[in-house]
């Protein structure tokens, strides 16, 4: 059943508001894309899902429907698509080779294995990304399956045409952004090397031209590259115009990390509340968190975040979730909200609750995220009257299963 929950966060300065929408989609996926010109979100559905999986699946962020699933091969995982939008690039944990969705017609394509090594056994996508300006030229980091360390080297691809140079195998970059159009910057996360790898692509294939360790570490940790920034999913900001260097740190994150272009803010999806999942924006300029969103809908951690156009954010999750948030001040969710009020705000001794639909529970959190209070309304009633003075968010729970959260002040 798809859920609404609608909030007004407080951001720290307890002046700015922002009104957000999440809806849930119970789908198991690994990866997630986001189309402009179709206006689509593109995941790639394991066969865990069930008699639909093996596929690209087809979301409408606007519906929040499953549209389409389109089969693609053994178990697809990382996506990646072109900057216009043209091809959509799979790998698998199936079979050690990489397929190619095309948009426009939303048909499997162009499929090629990657090889193998005599020793190692066949090459697997561990990242994928598409050259800016190239829809037909992808880098792949390769690993290996049950060995250690995994990577295989990076390696360049035109329409399965595989550029001779290859990076080196073992310590390197087994994770990859494109900076230019031939230009690569990786992170090591799997050894204790912990580099930061400049890559050169030229006609013959990859090269590694320096690398600098210890400015990014950690093992598992991801990274998006924007303007000579790396923003990692540990919340550490590396500033790559020059010599790599920590510029800021985003505090209290663990998670995948989106910028959206459209409000100039660095997103992630990361656990909270108390070990709930959480969504966060910041101000990329001074690194302070603009808002906060407990999502009480999903028991995991995220997999993956993306923006999905302008005010839409979208993640997927290991409790087999796809999480669509929409910045309703932009009209762009058409779900329509629970309307509740509480009062009298400020409130003493109690709040009372006004509901076009029955409360079943509430729980109260403060400011810092803890549940600080929890149970059923009496006679539309909630006892306020032992809480410190303060701001606190108090989320509802409906007959139907549909949750909102609403502030209001203990005087």
């Amino acid at each position: 059943m798809k859920r609404t929950l609608s909030i007004l966060l407080i951001a720290l300065n307890f002046s700015a508001f922002a009104q957000l929408q999440v809806s849930v989609l119970n789908i198991t996926t690994n990866d997630l894309v986001y189309d402009a010109n179709t206006n689509r979100i593109y995941v790639s559905i394991p066969s865990t899902n069930g008699a639909n999986g093996n596929s690209i699946g087809v979301i409408n962020p606007v519906t929040k429907t499953l549209e389409n699933t389109v089969f693609v091969g053994s178990e697809p995982s990382v996506l990646a698509i072109s900057d216009n939008g043209q091809y959509i690039y799979s790998g698998f944990t199936g079979t050690s080779t990489v397929r190619r969705f095309e948009v426009a017609t939303q048909t499997a394509g162009l499929q090629f294995s990657l090889g193998s090594d005599s020793s190692l056994g066949s090459y697997y996508v561990e990242d994928i990304e598409v050259m800016p300006g190239s829809p037909t030229t992808i880098a792949i980091s390769r690993r290996n399956v049950g060995f250690s360390p995994k990577h295989e080297g990076v390696v360049i691809y035109d329409n399965a045409i595989m550029r001779p140079t290859v990076t080196p195998d073992h310590t390197g970059s087994n994770r990859i952004e494109f900076t230019g159009q031939n230009t690569l910057v990786g992170y090591n996360n799997e050894t204790t090397d912990y580099g930061i790898r400049r890559m050169a692509v030229n006609t013959g294939g990859v090269v590694i031209s320096n690398v600098t360790q210890n400015v990014l570490s950690g093992f598992g940790v991801d990274f998006i590259y924007k303007n000579n920034v790396m923003y990692s999913t540990n919340g550490r900001v590396i500033d790559i115009a020059g010599a790599p260097f920590v510029s800021g740190q985003f505090a209290n994150v663990d998670g995948p990390v989106a910028y959206d272009e459209y409000y100039n803010r660095v997103c992630f999806a990361s656990k909270e509340f108390g070990g709930n999942l959480t969504f966060k924006r910041f101000n990329p300029n001074n690194f302070l968190v603009f808002d906060t969103l407990p999502l009480n809908q999903s028991s995991g951690t995220a997999k993956s975040l993306i923006t999905c156009g302008n005010g839409c954010y979208a993640m997927s999750t290991t409790d087999n979730k796809v999480i669509i948030i929409n910045d309703s001040t932009l009209g762009i969710a058409e779900n329509v909200k629970t309307k509740i009020t509480v009062y009298p705000n400020p409130a003493n001794d109690f709040i009372a609750v006004d509901s076009d639909v029955e409360i079943t529970k509430f729980k109260i959190f403060d400011l810092n995220g803890r549940a600080v209070n929890t149970g059923s309304p009496l006679n539309n009633r909630i006892d306020v009257n032992t809480l410190q003075r303060g701001i606190y968010l108090v989320q509802f729970t409906d007959v139907e299963g549909g949750t909102t959260i609403e502030k209001f002040v203990k005087s």
